[in-house]
């Protein structure tokens, strides 16, 4: 989906963290792969070369609200009548504030599994990530903040053994196949909201 229709169909692109849109660089994303040991699938780093971050506006200012639909069932209290709240796409690095992907990225290292990438949020607790690597490359995924694994320590601490592979991705509902379904999945709120 372009995002010109996109943004269309959800009452307009505006910015996230700041007044103006402000793209990420091409020095700052080779610095966020590098990092992270890969490149951010096509799709999404054109939306940051261009965009940075952002939101949609919704219907109006007094009904700004933008869902998406996922591809499995989440959780009743994460869902209002099977959509789940969107809030922003992160952006390049910032001083203060939550909008910066290498800050997000930075805070889930080691939470959220190697393969993915937080790269939006719902306003509350759960976070949007992009798969990167291996077999979730390019998928789209929802971790909820609520259900969060521990770490290896303490489960080992209460366990008294290593945490199965599978334990990490508890917390984890496949969004979407892909990339370009999962904006396509993307919807404005009721119209009472």
């Amino acid at each position: 989906m372009k995002i010109d229709e996109l943004a269309k169909r959800l009452g307009g692109i505006r910015p996230a963290g700041g007044d103006e849109f402000r793209p990420v660089s091409e020095a700052e994303l080779c610095s966020i792969e590098d990092k992270i040991g890969t490149r951010i699938p096509a799709a999404h780093r054109s939306l940051l070369r261009q965009f940075g971050a952002f939101a949609f506006h919704g219907r109006s200012v007094n009904n700004p609200y933008v869902y998406f639909k996922s591809k499995t069932q989440l959780p009743q209290y994460i869902t209002a009548n099977d959509l789940v709240l969107f809030d922003f796409f992160y952006g390049p690095t910032q001083q203060t504030g939550p909008s910066g992907l290498r800050q997000q990225i930075n805070f889930f290292r080691g939470r959220i599994p190697e393969t993915m990438i937080p790269i939006a949020c719902d306003g509350g607790a759960g976070e949007i990530c992009l798969g990167i690597k291996g077999n979730d490359f390019c998928k789209v995924f929802y971790w909820d903040m609520a259900n969060e694994p521990l770490d290896q320590e303490t489960y080992f601490e209460d366990y008294g053994e290593r945490m199965p592979d599978g334990v990490k991705r508890q917390n984890l509902y496949l969004v979407a196949n892909s990339y370009d379904e999962f904006l396509d999945q993307f919807l404005l709120g009721p119209v009472n909201s």
